[in-house]
């Protein structure tokens, strides 16, 4: 009898083994064939980096700052000759000095990827944005156009990006209507995480770079850097992989500084750039106000129509008598209406234009 039980068991093992190996098999062979395509897709990242790190951009990082994400824009003093940067939720906008001319990053529909489009004010108004054309259609976000109307920097991730997003440069080719099939500008402006905005300030001399590296969520860094006309590199014999590496991945700033006299310079640069951008908000600011007063102003003139009408109305069915009294009282209610109205338009006015240089 323990026999026939023992037989049993061992029948029993092996037909589950027999109906368990073929799946076993299955999901090895799979796991083999998977194995290869990482190993390639790895090899192609190290030799993007690689390649890289054989032209790493000499720059100057003087200064640095950790800001949340949201609200960066708000910390980067630019010059009133660059136009103006305006972060719109999960995407970016910018418009050139003139008010008339504007890029800025829309999502897909259906879609978490973004597009750059551009759109031009006539007569007031902004027309309906338009795609622009030889970027791509990778996911691009955060774009800046120099003074010169030609060179535009923005953030874009997929091909050519070595992780997240990195800086592509590109330039307008007036005969076509496109731009130039962008570039990745290198390092150390690309990095695995998110390098989303690389601004020139011309007449300050200063550059602006912001990245998530090595932050905690909702948070990045502002590097404020010393732009070169000339493109400079580290002549890599001359300096270690670990150090490259480091200088790469903006480790420390303090890396940068040479003798430090250019430094210095660029830091009283940014100072002066600070408090002209700090007395604009606080112009900006006082602009809000004036909107207040307007909202006020309208609604006021709201309530005096209705209370002259309701006069006029009382005037009309009232008694020679009373309509003597009624009549002082109605012309100086009119006009305290139209003063009212006159500095209402005024007011529109001085809005409209401030909204056009926005």
């Amino acid at each position: 009898m323990n026999k026939q039980i023992d037989m049993r068991k061992i029948i029993i093992l092996i037909l589950t083994f027999a109906m368990v190996m073929p799946t076993l098999c299955c999901a090895q062979r799979r796991k083999a064939a998977k194995k290869p395509k990482r190993e390639v897709v790895e090899k192609e990242e190290n030799a993007l980096v690689a390649q890289m790190l054989e032209a790493v951009q000499q720059v100057v990082f003087i200064d640095s700052m950790v800001v949340g994400e949201a609200d960066f824009m708000d910390n980067i003093p630019l010059s009133p000759e660059c136009g103006q940067l305006l972060k719109k939720g999960e995407t970016a906008q910018y418009t050139n000095e003139l008010g008339d001319r504007r890029i800025e990053a829309l999502a897909h529909k259906g879609d978490t990827t973004r597009y750059l489009a551009t759109s031009d004010c006539i007569g007031g108004k902004w027309t309906k944005p338009v795609p622009v054309k030889g970027i791509g259609s990778s996911d691009a976000n955060y774009p800046y156009i120099m003074p010169d109307g030609t060179t535009l920097y923005y953030a874009q991730k997929g091909e050519k990006s070595i992780g997240g997003y990195d800086i592509f440069v590109t330039r307008y080719n007036a005969e076509n209507g496109a731009f130039l099939r962008p570039e990745n500008i290198g390092l150390p402006f690309a990095s695995e995480d998110n390098d989303m905005l690389y601004v020139v300030d011309e007449p300050m001399q200063l550059g602006y770079f912001v990245t998530d590296r090595r932050q905690p969520k909702g948070k990045v860094c502002i590097y404020v850097f010393i732009p070169s006309v000339t493109r400079k590199v580290y002549p890599s014999e001359a300096y270690s992989s670990e150090k490259l590496h480091s200088l790469a991945a903006i480790n420390r700033i303090a890396d940068t500084w040479g003798d430090g006299n250019e430094r210095k310079k660029a830091l009283e640069r940014l100072k002066q750039a600070r408090k002209v951008f700090d007395e604009r908000r606080t112009q900006a600011n006082a602009g809000k106000k004036t909107v207040t007063e307007l909202d006020s102003m309208r609604q006021l003139e709201k309530e005096k129509g209705r209370g002259l009408d309701n006069a006029r109305r009382a005037y009309a069915a009232a008694t020679e008598e009373a309509k003597a009294m009624m009549k002082d009282m109605i012309l100086k209610e009119e006009k305290e209406l139209e003063e009212l109205r006159l500095k209402i338009r005024k007011a529109e006015k001085e809005e409209r234009n401030r909204n056009f240089k926005q």
